[in-house]
């Protein structure tokens, strides 16, 4: 809701809350403006009042931030930020220019100051969709922005924080000596094509390792798609083989290629990924770091509104701790406990 003048009121907008006036209310909320309303308002001299802002149409949480004003600032940075980054990375493949660390540092911080929280970075880049042509510069980044995130939940000191949003910026460099067509194919690779994608661990290692890099950065951009059973690539390591770092960058590379929007499909439902974090964690990923990222993107998302397998709609209001793809889950008078009622899921975050 908005307060404006009413000189600049006009027809169509929407009055947010009773206009009143010698104790009588003489425009009622959710009036639509017409010229007889404003002359109204003038002949009684009324100053300034509320119009309804575009959120304020929106019924649910995402529908409500989709449209606000946040938002629509934080799409303009990402843009410009997103701009800033490709051109490095370009001028890193193209032009042998090496990175300057402090500047993609500095990209970070200006999408993810301290005051915010992983609820709204999450919700941002759930509703963000790059365009086809920077669908592989915003992996990148957005895995950047999730390592900010993630560094807090694991309590990093500065020089590892540092560390580990910059593997989540370089990780995946190797992509970019790939055929764009077949890194982003829409239906499955075959076993040519697969191969091919899986050489872009030891081209991004191989083109990193002549710059300045923490050894982490350099393990985690060989090392990402390796799983803690052996069953990863392209060394199949085992969990005590593979770098702390590469082993959180494989979550976050995981989750954003899940949730985030792509132009051939729609996110995936958060607490869908979640569940399949549950299914294979013990085999695939580090428990530790696995456990304490599903932990708090699930508090995260406390409080939002979701719908069910059921069709049902309702409001998620607590976290089974053993469970979280299935909290607690209040439709209007009844709750669901989706951890003992497993013929009913979560299947949008709305």
């Amino acid at each position: 809701m908005e307060t404006i003048a009413t000189l600049s009121l006009k027809e169509g907008m929407v009055i947010g809350k009773d206009v009143i006036s010698k104790e009588r209310v003489i425009v009622p909320a959710n009036s639509k403006v017409d010229s007889v309303i404003i002359q109204k308002l003038n002949a009684f001299h009324v100053m300034t009042v509320s119009v309804m802002e575009p959120e304020d149409f929106a019924s649910t949480y995402y529908a409500k931030l989709r449209v606000s004003k946040a938002f629509k600032a934080f799409e303009e940075n990402y843009k410009t930020n997103l701009t800033a980054y490709k051109v490095a990375v370009d001028s890193f493949i193209y032009k042998k220019v090496p990175f300057r660390q402090n500047d993609l540092i500095t990209i970070a911080n200006n999408l993810v100051p301290e005051q915010m929280s992983g609820r709204l970075l999450f919700a941002y880049l759930y509703l963000l969709l790059p365009t086809e042509d920077n669908l592989t510069y915003a992996h990148g980044l957005n895995v950047a922005l999730i390592s900010t995130i993630f560094a807090r939940w694991l309590s990093f000191n500065e020089e590892d924080t540092r560390n580990l949003i910059l593997s989540g910026f370089l990780y995946d460099i190797g992509k970019f000596v790939i055929p764009y067509d077949i890194i982003w194919k829409s239906s499955k690779l075959n076993k040519m094509e697969f191969d091919l994608v899986k050489t872009h661990a030891f081209h991004g290692y191989h083109l990193l390792s002549k710059q300045n890099l923490n050894e982490h950065i350099l393990n985690a951009t060989l090392q990402h798609h390796e799983r803690c059973d052996g069953s990863g690539y392209p060394q199949e390591l085992k969990s005590d083989e593979i770098d702390p770092f590469a082993k959180i960058i494989a979550i976050a590379d995981m989750y954003e290629a899940m949730t985030s929007s792509r132009t051939y499909r729609e996110p995936m439902c958060p607490y869908t990924v979640i569940s399949i974090f549950e299914a294979e964690c013990f085999q695939k990923y580090d428990v530790k770091y696995v456990t304490t990222f599903i932990k708090h993107v699930a508090e995260e998302l406390i409080g939002n509104r979701v719908r069910l397998s059921n069709g049902l709609e309702g409001e998620v209001v607590m976290n089974n701790q053993h469970n979280y793809s299935r909290p607690l889950v209040k439709c209007e008078d009844a709750i669901f406990d989706l951890s003992k009622q497993r013929d009913v899921k979560i299947v949008a975050v709305i």
